[in-house]
């Protein structure tokens, strides 16, 4: 028994059917379907159409599985309802129930037409599933026109595979149109592939239309290709319109060429729109052209925009024109939109003008939105006005935004707001990201919080990631907590990185933990991470610190088998190991090495060479070593005197070994560099006033250099000898002047009752009672009498202070 029968004989509503009317499907009681739009495909329905019992399609589609009876044939199914409803589907983005509803529709015999195809190949490309495009492409039963081709090329050149594209565009059975050569030339130029480009276009079997030439100069233009860009151009069969020129002006803009810009614009055929004044000004503005912007500004035939004005305003502002570009504002004929008001703003706190800047805001006439606020933000975290910035963000009138917490947060850590800085991290209303944690931590260790990082890391509400890893890690190392730093790193819960392990290898060479280090670079190998150049640099410079040169030379050699380069940091230090270690003529030739591969050596390296040689006594060696890269123009006379006042700077710090070291430096420069002023010799005798018995073998040293001590450089060995409770040493040195001819000063008796006051001890006390400090203080024409007096009053208080 046939399907229509079996219809026209068991169901009674359509036992009142013509004999001719054709069987029509219900899609919304189809069960293969399950539209969820039955209510708007019933209205599309044609009327008095009669519904078919679902259990007859049930009974169907059995049928079908089994194979035992065919699906209706296409007589019996109304195709024209069937493509409504699979372009239905493909229109609300359900490519799936459209590709059932088709399958149903070829099975039944029926052949769906090219456009119903084509609607589903849209579909599915818009859908990001150009492979099942494909596939329905390839068992289409219908031959595909130039529409179809065109969609899926577009599918195809949108998802970047531009093979399968120039694949199918080659086995086209129908004549190409100027909107698939539009397509296909887009896709090409997008994926940067010019040289195609130009190819497909030179091909074109169609005359180009302007869109064609619009595809390939924006291509040729975004990249960089201007002279072919003009050559296909000045070559266009067709007139060019505004976007044309527009293309063009934008290219020439962005690559500084602003003179041919100038000229393109002044030769349009066209009349220029305000997009085309607007692309010419944003380019004469960046191009530091203020004045031939505001030319081209004041010429304009067309009404500016609040793009044009905008651009003028960003313009103004980077040219340092504030007042004109309030006047600029003021004066601006079309309302001020949200980019308008922060381009302003942004200018305002640039220029440091934050009470005008808060004066445009409050005056706004459109709603702030959360750029609005990051800029006035970024501004006064920016001028360390921190109390108006938490100000404003506690008025807002919109919710903020996670740059607007970051904004804040960073201007409260790095102004060491660190308190107020964790309670707006605690208050935050939306969920801080690993950035946000990374920022807290940084500002914690910057101002040596560690403990507080410690705590904010171990409550982070989402996993830390290698960068905060990293942050900590660093902060625990500046501290001087290695131990935890290695505690932390054997819990970490991601991979380390290069970097982590850098950070820490850098500190415990540094603190000359070198074994440690290289167990470390052991397990960064293990972990098949690839040592880079900082990595050795920080194992050479540790090895050269504690003396292992050798060793540092030999991995040095072993960095080019590596595949790594080191750099000038590595070079000198092992340059200036071997130089403190008297090994200078190593030294040389390790620089005759830096040469032969290709380094150039810099002021530095010289200098560590000229030190080396004056260390070990080559003063004249040295000097004319000095002589003749000055004449080169390698190095510059200047080193002893930033020697000299870096260790003034470090004595003010308190960091008197460093300080005799750097001056012991500075010494032998001097020696070098032969100098008249007085300075550098003060600086280098007060860097050493606590260790004043070195300094009393630079005094030999300074004649032979032409400079004469006087008595600022005496006193300041004496004020030495004094801080370090040696007055009995400052007394015999003060005597040993005198006896070279020199006469003290009433500084040199008060550094020595200063001295005497300090120590307190009877025993010097006692000694300064000689008669000859009073005698020597009348030959230096010092009142003796009066210095007598003071130091019997000193000698009365110290006894008393020791009963």
């Amino acid at each position: 028994m046939s399907l229509q029968h079996h219809l026209q004989t068991s169901v009674s509503p359509f036992q009142s059917l013509q004999s001719n009317h054709k069987f029509t499907i219900d899609f919304t009681s189809h069960n293969c379907l399950k539209p969820r739009w039955a209510s708007s495909i019933s209205q599309i329905q044609p009327p008095k159409i009669p519904v078919p019992d679902t259990s007859v399609w049930k009974r169907a589609k059995s049928r079908r599985a089994k194979n035992q009876r065919n699906l209706p044939s296409s007589d019996e199914i109304d195709v024209a309802i069937c493509e409504t409803k699979i372009h239905g589907y493909c229109k609300v983005g359900r490519p799936k129930e459209a590709a059932r509803a088709l399958q149903i529709l070829e099975e039944s015999g029926a052949v769906p037409s090219v456009v119903t195809y084509t609607v589903l190949i849209r579909s599915y490309c818009k859908g990001q599933n150009v492979d099942k495009a494909l596939q329905l492409f390839y068992r289409m039963k219908v031959d595909p026109n130039a529409v179809t081709y065109g969609t899926l090329l577009k599918g195809l050149c949108h998802s970047r595979k531009l093979d399968k594209a120039l694949e199918l565009f080659n086995q086209m059975k129908v004549a190409p149109s100027v909107i698939t050569y539009n397509t296909l030339l887009k896709g090409v130029c997008d994926s940067g592939e010019l040289d195609k480009a130009l190819e497909l276009f030179n091909q074109m079997k169609v005359a180009p239309s302007v869109i064609t030439y619009n595809t390939l100069l924006t291509g040729l233009c975004e990249s960089g290709k201007l002279d072919k860009a003009l050559a296909v151009f000045n070559q266009m069969k067709v007139a060019p319109d505004v976007r044309t020129y527009n293309t063009l002006l934008k290219g020439m803009c962005k690559s500084g060429k602003l003179d041919n810009a100038l000229e393109v614009f002044d030769r349009m055929k066209v009349s220029p729109n305000v997009v085309n004044y607007n692309t010419l000004l944003d380019g004469l503005f960046n191009s530091g052209k203020l004045d031939k912007a505001l030319e081209v500004f004041d010429q304009m035939k067309v009404a500016p925009d609040v793009v044009t004005y905008t651009t003028l305003l960003k313009g103004l502002f980077n040219s340092g024109k504030m007042d004109r570009a309030l006047e600029v504002f003021n004066q601006m004929k079309v309302a001020p939109n949200v980019i308008t008001y922060n381009t302003l703003l942004t200018g305002l706190c640039q220029s440091g003008k934050l009470d005008k800047a808060l004066e445009v805001f409050n005056q706004m006439k459109v709603a702030p939105d959360v750029r609005i606020y990051n800029t006035l933000l970024k501004g006064m975290c920016e001028s360390g006005k921190l109390d108006n910035a938490l100000e404003v963000f506690d008025r807002m009138k919109v919710s903020p935004n996670m740059v607007n917490y970051k904004t804040l947060l960073e201007g409260l850590c790095n102004s060491g707001k660190l308190d107020k800085a964790l309670e707006v991290f605690d208050q935050m209303k939306v969920a801080p990201d690993v950035v946000t944690y990374n920022m807290l931590l940084k500002g914690l260790c910057d101002f040596g919080r560690v403990d507080k990082a410690l705590e904010v890391f171990d409550r982070m509400k989402i996993a830390p990631n290698v960068v905060n890893y990293n942050t900590l890690l660093k902060g625990l190392c500046d501290s001087g907590k290695l131990d935890k730093a290695l505690e932390v790193l054997d819990q970490m819960n991601v991979a380390p990185d290069v970097v982590t392990y850098n950070t820490l290898l850098k500190w415990l060479c540094d603190s000359g933990k070198t074994e440690l280090g290289r167990e470390l670079l052991a397990e960064m190998k293990d972990k098949g991470l690839k040592p880079d150049t900082v990595t050795y640099t920080s194992f050479v410079m540790g090895l050269a610190r504690e003396g292992n040169l050798d060793e540092a030379i030999d991995l040095l050699e072993g960095f080019r088998n590596m595949g790594i380069t080191p750099n000038m940091i590595t070079f000198k230090s092992i340059m200036s190991g071997l130089c403190k270690t008297r090994q200078t003529d190593r030294a040389i030739g390790f620089l005759g090495y830096m040469v032969s591969k290709g380094w150039k050596p810099d002021e530095e390296s010289y200098g560590i060479l000229i030190k080396g040689i004056a260390t070990e006594g080559l003063a004249k060696d040295a000097r004319r070593l000095r002589e003749e890269l000055e004449a080169r123009g390698l190095v510059r006379s200047t080193w002893a005197k930033r020697l000299a006042r870096k260790s003034m700077q470090m004595q003010k710090d308190y960091e008197c070994n460093e300080a005799v070291n750097t001056a012991l430096e500075a010494f032998h420069l001097l020696s070098v560099i032969p100098c008249t002023w007085r300075s550098n010799s003060i600086c280098i005798i007060t860097a050493m006033q606590d260790t004043s018995l070195e300094a009393i073998g630079f005094l030999e040293g300074f004649k032979n250099l032409g400079i004469t001590p006087d008595m600022i450089i005496i006193n300041s060995i004496m004020s030495g000898f004094g801080k370090t409770r040696q007055t009995d040493r400052a007394i015999d040195f003060l005597g040993y002047m005198v006896s070279k001819a020199w006469e003290p000063d009433e500084k040199s008796y008060e550094i020595l009752i200063n001295g005497i006051t300090t120590e307190g001890s009877e025993e010097a006390v006692d000694t300064t009672l000689e008669f000859r400090w009073c005698v020597m203080g009348v030959k230096s024409g010092i009142d003796g009498e009066n210095m007598c007096l003071r130091l019997l009053k000193v000698v009365f208080q110290s006894r008393e202070a020791l009963k």
